[in-house]
């Protein structure tokens, strides 16, 4: 007989909260679902499948390997980790949640990495994307690309100072791995590209399942009012109500409270939706765990990473903040949440072109 765990017992609370709602609210909770599945098909499925797919077929190529002997200097000052730590690092963070811990696992898989540096890795390689925080809030919900790419700086600021102070926490030191040229590839190009799409796919779905059903539990608290009870409760904090809203809502699912947020008028508005993204929500940690499943980590470790990540882009941006509020120009309207945004395609490809390009310097160098 299987008998129930202690640690399980709040999700159990959780799932038949969301059962009562779906018989509660049948009507929001539907239409909560069916907006999730339009944004998972029109915006995520499209973005980052081509994106997990070529990176799938870069590690299985040994690109991997060729970064981590060009890096290795770059990923030994800053982080006390072997130059492999670059590829999830730079791809992780120009592709946005959760691609960075999708490869720090594949590398922990090929055995390229230990736990202990799969742990450290992930400190400061699963971060939002680019285009996610200039476009979506910086441009849709802030009406103002500067104001994205100051969380754009922020979030990278962050995410290095983290990985720099968590190189004293960790215990043991990365070996100096020697780096020989990748062995040719033995499977043939329509294997290669099976597995890595095969690959990409089951990730997505995961991903897909995780936004489906907290997207539901979102529009499950927002039916019983729990987000303004908390705001109530909280009065004496020198937050509006639509603020306190926001950052409770943002913990939960940070997409929602960053646009929250992005209504308020409180001067903390900026850092709070700074370490909201940096954080990522419970929904972001639900997709991050599900692609971690094979990898060793500890849960709570890496909670207190992305805590330290989120305390420190939240810091780099209120120091930020004069200028980005003196320079920001609102000439996109607040609502638009799709419009095109001052981040050109040529500033999208100069990132990986560099690394690409070191990459095949190094395999001419050997």
């Amino acid at each position: 007989m299987c008998y129930l765990k202690r640690e399980f017992l709040p999700i159990s609370l959780l799932s038949v909260f969301l059962i009562y709602a779906l018989l509660r609210y049948p009507a929001p909770m539907l239409a909560a679902s069916t907006d999730s599945v339009q944004l998972f098909l029109t915006r995520v499925f499209p973005s980052l499948f081509p994106f997990l797919a070529a990176c799938g077929i870069l590690l299985r190529l040994g690109t991997a390997e060729r970064m981590g002997f060009f890096f290795r200097p770059f990923t030994r000052l800053l982080f006390g980790l072997d130059g492999i730590a670059a590829f999830p690092f730079f791809l992780g963070t120009l592709s946005g949640y959760p691609a960075g811990a999708k490869l720090t696992a594949a590398l922990y898989e090929k055995k390229l990495i230990s736990s202990a540096e799969a742990s450290h890795i992930l400190v400061f390689s699963n971060n939002p994307g680019p285009l996610f925080l200039v476009g979506t809030i910086g441009t849709g919900f802030f009406g103002s690309p500067l104001l994205g790419y100051g969380l754009l700086l922020s979030s990278f600021l962050g995410s290095v100072a983290a990985g720099f102070l968590w190189r004293f926490r960790r215990k043991e030191c990365s070996p100096r791995r020697l780096y020989s040229p990748a062995a040719p590839v033995k499977c043939s190009i329509s294997t290669l590209l099976s597995a890595s799409i095969s690959d990409a796919l089951q990730t997505l779905l995961l991903i897909g399942g995780y936004l489906m059903l907290f997207s539901a539990l979102s529009a499950a608290i927002a039916q019983i009012r729990l987000f303004p009870f908390l705001s109530d409760v909280l009065f004496f904090l020198p937050l509006s109500e639509t603020a306190l809203q926001g950052f409770f809502c943002g913990l939960l699912e940070m997409t929602n409270g960053s646009y929250l947020l992005s209504q308020a008028q409180d001067a903390l508005r900026l850092p709070l939706t700074a370490f909201l993204l940096s954080f990522g929500g419970l929904s972001i940690l639900g997709q991050t765990f599900g692609v971690l499943t094979n990898v060793p980590i500890s849960k709570k470790d890496y909670l207190k990473g992305k805590l330290c990540h989120a305390l420190f882009s939240s810091l780099f941006l209120s120091l930020l903040l004069p200028f980005l509020e003196q320079n920001a120009q609102k000439a996109v309207p607040v609502f638009s949440l799709f419009t095109e945004t001052a981040f050109s395609l040529s500033f999208l490809w100069l990132l990986p072109s560099l690394f690409f390009l070191g990459t095949l310097c190094c395999a001419f160098r050997k």
